[in-house]
């Protein structure tokens, strides 16, 4: 029998061809990109073959790739599915739901007490991590993830998609009262989240005819929670998420000082394999986030 190769590799393999790219595979395996090209390069040395070809737009597959992406995705679904039946479903581990800590804090946990409520029988782990946890390999059952929708071998349903805005606090709109986009930035701090908004903040003043403008300075913050407190204290302008900033807005700690909102094409999906759903406590989660969505969180969320 040949041997087989090495599973490190098999694992950066199948993460690299799950993901698209180096960087979410890293995310999902928790090492760095650089760490991730090693073990292809490994593994492909080890079979004699190029699996993936490194192309100016990125990485491709080559035709033994794709041949082999089919068999190692199917070997490692099986590998999940098997220790599912071996563990038993119920009983075995807690439910797992993988997720950020802004999701969780500001959609997630409001919303929770009422899926206990309604599942007592239902122990559950929540992770909280920006590390996107490998749903084939049983990391976890279910994941509430940040984008498109777009990841291949894996269910997404949209469950908040976002309208943006800029948002500050009511001293500084008041400075800004009666000044355009352009103006009101040139006199103030553009706060940014480096983990989320993305070019976000770009399609906003693109849309508002001040795509040239420049802040007076930027603030960066690792996460929107700090990005918000920023501007909550007084320190610029933030862009505001509409299905994450309605407690501020309430409290009257934030306000829209424009009225334009612009939808972005990225939101927040439950994720799972779809041969998970014959777990009763993943349809049973399943369903609630679905009945809690209703009609509105699905679609781009707007004040008032």
């Amino acid at each position: 029998m040949r041997r087989l190769p090495s599973l490190r590799g098999l694992q950066a393999f199948d993460a690299v061809a799950r993901a698209g790219n180096l960087a979410g595979a890293a995310q999902r395996l928790g090492i760095t990109p650089s760490a991730v090209s090693h073990r292809i390069r490994g593994l492909e040395q080890e079979l004699g073959l190029d699996l993936l070809r490194r192309t100016p737009a990125g990485l491709r597959l080559t035709e033994a790739g794709r041949r082999y992406r089919a068999e190692v995705e199917g070997a490692f679904d099986r590998l999940a599915r098997a220790t599912d039946e071996l563990l038993g479903p119920a009983a075995a581990r807690p439910l797992t739901i993988s997720l950020t800590a802004e999701v969780g804090t500001r959609w997630l946990m409001p919303r929770f007490p009422r899926f206990v409520e309604r599942h007592p029988e239902i122990e559950t782990a929540i992770l909280s991590s920006y590390r996107v946890a490998d749903l084939a390999a049983g990391e976890a059952d279910l994941a509430l993830r940040h984008g498109t929708g777009d990841w291949p071998g894996l269910r997404a349903e949209p469950i908040l998609r976002f309208g943006v805005s800029p948002l500050c606090a009511p001293a500084l709109a008041a400075r800004l009262a009666g000044l355009g986009p352009a103006a009101a930035l040139a006199r103030s701090t553009l706060i940014r989240d480096v983990e989320a908004d993305n070019d976000d903040w770009d399609a906003w003043l693109a849309a508002a005819g001040a795509g040239s403008a420049a802040p007076a300075r930027v603030l960066r913050f690792e996460n929107y929670t700090m990005a918000l407190a920023a501007a909550v204290a007084g320190q610029g302008l933030v862009l505001g998420y509409w299905g994450y900033v309605e407690a501020e807005l309430a409290a009257g700690t934030l306000v829209q000082p424009f009225e334009l909102v612009v939808p972005i094409d990225r939101g927040y999906h439950l994720v799972y394999l779809e041969q998970r759903l014959s777990d009763p406590r993943v349809r049973a989660f399943r369903d609630w986030v679905v009945e809690e969505c209703g009609e509105g969180d699905g679609a781009a969320m707007a004040p008032g």
